[in-house]
C-alpha cells in the first residue's frame, strides 16, 4: 500500500493526541481518506508516482475545527432556510470548520468537504459562544461560533480566540484542544478531532509557522489548504 497524499516538510503538526504531541519537520502519509503514516523521518517509501506531494514548508499543520453547537437558520421562514443554511456552512468552512455538531435534524449532512451530524447531547463541559468575557473561562470547555442565536452571525473561531489567547493570556493548548480532540471526545466522533494513524485525514494547513502565530492574528486568512477525508480540496482540488 503506498500513499495517496504525501504533505511534507511541516514547521509544526499539532496532533492534539491525548499527550498533545507536537513534531516538527516532519511529514504526514494518507491513503485515501485515512492517516498511514505520521515521522519525521523519511517519506520515500510510501511515494509511487501517482502519489500527490504537498510541500508544508514553514507552516503547521492543525486538525479540521469542529464546532458543537450550530443551529442554523430556524427563525427565518422555511422557504429561506435551506439557502441561508447552505450560505452560513460555506463560510464556516472557508474558516477552517469541517464538522459541525447540531441538535436540529434536518440539517445532517455529509459531503466531500464538510459533515454536520445530529446530536441530543448535552454536554457537561462549558461551551464558549460569546466574544464577551467578563472573567477568564477555565479549561476544559468547548467552543462554538453560536451560529443561529438570535444576532449572532459569526463564521469563525478566530475572534473568540484572538480575544481569550490575547486578552486573557489562555494557553494555546486549551484553545486548540476546545475546538478539535475535545469536541471530537464529547460528541463521540472517533474517527477525526487529531492527527493520529488510523483517523481521517482532516487537515488544515496554515501559513504560520506555528498554532500561537495564528491565534494572535486577526483580520487576515492564514489558511492555505484544507484537506477533508484525504482530499485536498481548498484552495483547489488535487486528484490523489
Amino acid at each position: 500500500m503506498k500513499a495517496t497524499l504525501i504533505i511534507k516538510n511541516i514547521e509544526n503538526l499539532y496532533t492534539c493526541d491525548k499527550d498533545f504531541t507536537v513534531l516538527s519537520h516532519c511529514f504526514i502519509a494518507l491513503h485515501h481518506d485515512k492517516i498511514i503514516d505520521i515521522s519525521t523521518g523519511s517519506f520515500t517509501q510510501w511515494l509511487d508516482p501517482a502519489t500527490a506531494v504537498i510541500d508544508a514548508r514553514g507552516e503547521c499543520v492543525v486538525p479540521g475545527f469542529i464546532d458543537c453547537s450550530y443551529k442554523g437558520f430556524f427563525h427565518v421562514r422555511l422557504g429561506d432556510q435551506l439557502r441561508e443554511d447552505h450560505s452560513a456552512l460555506y463560510a464556516m468552512k472557508m474558516n477552517g470548520i469541517l464538522t459541525l455538531c447540531t441538535d436540529q435534524s434536518r440539517l445532517q449532512r455529509r459531503d466531500l468537504t464538510q459533515d454536520v451530524f445530529y446530536s441530543k447531547k448535552v454536554t457537561k463541559l462549558p461551551v464558549l459562544e460569546t466574544q464577551m468575557f467578563m472573567e477568564k473561562p477555565q479549561p476544559p470547555f468547548l467552543m462554538s461560533c453560536g451560529f443561529g442565536k438570535p444576532n449572532s452571525y459569526v463564521y469563525s473561531f478566530q475572534p473568540m480566540i484572538y480575544q481569550l489567547f490575547n486578552g486573557w493570556n489562555m494557553p494555546s493548548q486549551p484553545l486548540l484542544e476546545a475546538i478539535t480532540s475535545l469536541a471530537a471526545k464529547e460528541y463521540g466522533l472517533a474517527d477525526r478531532g487529531s492527527i493520529e494513524v488510523g483517523k481521517l485525514g482532516d487537515l488544515l494547513v496554515l501559513q504560520v509557522p506555528t498554532i500561537e502565530h495564528y491565534f494572535q492574528t486577526l483580520g487576515r486568512p492564514l489558511i492555505h489548504r484544507m484537506i477533508k477525508n484525504g482530499i485536498p480540496f481548498y484552495p483547489h482540488w488535487i486528484v490523489c
